[in-house]
């Protein structure tokens, strides 16, 4: 079975970089919380849609190489004690990756308050510009082990 083609990385770049400068812009443009709320589960519905055929071609990989690894046996594997290393190394970084993205959405929240008071003008859409041409850029960026590139199992790494 063949996996479906992906979007371009310039489509998925335009659309990262859009729908996070629309995220942050909405305090700006909404002022009622509630209506901020839904409008953000919007943005993460399209967005997420307009990813779609890259997270599909993104399961199949990962199905592919489950199939070689075959995680389950080497999970069986290994003694209690590194499983519970493993799964205690799993959670903190689960929990600091949650507590990490909670403190730069209050950061750039309370940054355009701040402009907000100090008098600029449309002080959450500026940065947000900023904001979503450093999503497009980071879309942009090729994986290691990409053609190409150095690194990774690629012939030319």
């Amino acid at each position: 079975m063949s996996t479906p083609p992906t979007r371009s990385g310039a489509f998925a770049a335009l659309v990262g970089g859009v729908a996070t400068a629309a995220w942050y812009a909405t305090p700006d443009l909404i002022p009622s919380r509630t209506a901020r709320g839904w409008a953000k589960a919007a943005i993460m519905v399209a967005s997420l849609t307009a990813s779609a055929p890259d997270l599909r071609a993104a399961r199949v990989a990962f199905r592919d190489l489950r199939e070689e690894v075959h995680p389950a046996e080497a999970w069986r594997a290994l003694p209690p004690t590194s499983k519970a290393a493993l799964a205690g190394v799993g959670s903190t970084a689960l929990a600091a990756s949650v507590a990490g993205v909670v403190a730069g959405e209050r950061w750039a929240f309370r940054r355009g308050q701040a402009r907000a008071a100090a008098g600029k003008r449309w002080p959450h859409a500026g940065p947000a510009l900023v904001y979503g041409a450093l999503a497009s850029a980071l879309w942009l960026i090729p994986p290691p082990g990409a053609p190409g590139t150095t690194g990774g199992d690629h012939p030319t790494g």
